[in-house]
C-alpha cells in the first residue's frame, strides 16, 4: 500500500516549501474546503442519526467540513449497521469503517496525521515581522 500523501498544511508547518518551493507550486490549486459539516442529512434514520451525531460530536474541532458530508454519512450508516449486526458485521465493512475513522483522526495512531485549524488559536502579532512581511 502506498504511503499516504502528507497534507499541505503539515508541509507548510514543517517548512518543506522553504526547502523545496516547487513542491508548493504542485499544490497551488488544491481546493480549500469551506463551511462546517452542517446538520444530519434527512435520509438518515434511527440509529444512523445517533451515529452521525456521535461522529460529529466526537471528531476533533476543525477537522470536518462540508466536503466531508458524504464520508461521514457512510461512516454513520456503517456504524449503525455494526451496532445492529453485532458479531455478524462483515469484516470488509469493518475495514472500511476503520479506514474512515482513521481519515478523520478518530483512532489513536491516526490523530497525529490529521491537522485542523484551531479557531481558539490567536495569531502572534509579530509573526509577520519574523516572516519578513511588513504592514
Amino acid at each position: 500500500m502506498a504511503r499516504p500523501r502528507t497534507p499541505t498544511n503539515i508541509l507548510e508547518m514543517r517548512g518543506a516549501y522553504k526547502h523545496d518551493p516547487a513542491r508548493a507550486k504542485d499544490r497551488a490549486h488544491e481546493p480549500k474546503p469551506t463551511g462546517d459539516i452542517g446538520p444530519c442529512p434527512d435520509r438518515l434514520v434511527g440509529p444512523e442519526i445517533e451515529a452521525w451525531t456521535q461522529i460529529v460530536t466526537e471528531c476533533h474541532t476543525g477537522v470536518l467540513c462540508s466536503a466531508d458530508r458524504l464520508a461521514v454519512e457512510l461512516l454513520a450508516r456503517l456504524t449503525a449497521e455494526s451496532w445492529v449486526a453485532g458479531p455478524a458485521f462483515a469484516c470488509a465493512k469493518a475495514a472500511r469503517m476503520s479506514e474512515l475513522l482513521g481519515a478523520f483522526g478518530m483512532k489513536p495512531a491516526d490523530r497525529s496525521k490529521v491537522a485542523a485549524a484551531n479557531p481558539a488559536e490567536k495569531k502572534n502579532p509579530f509573526s509577520d515581522i519574523i516572516k519578513g512581511k511588513r504592514a
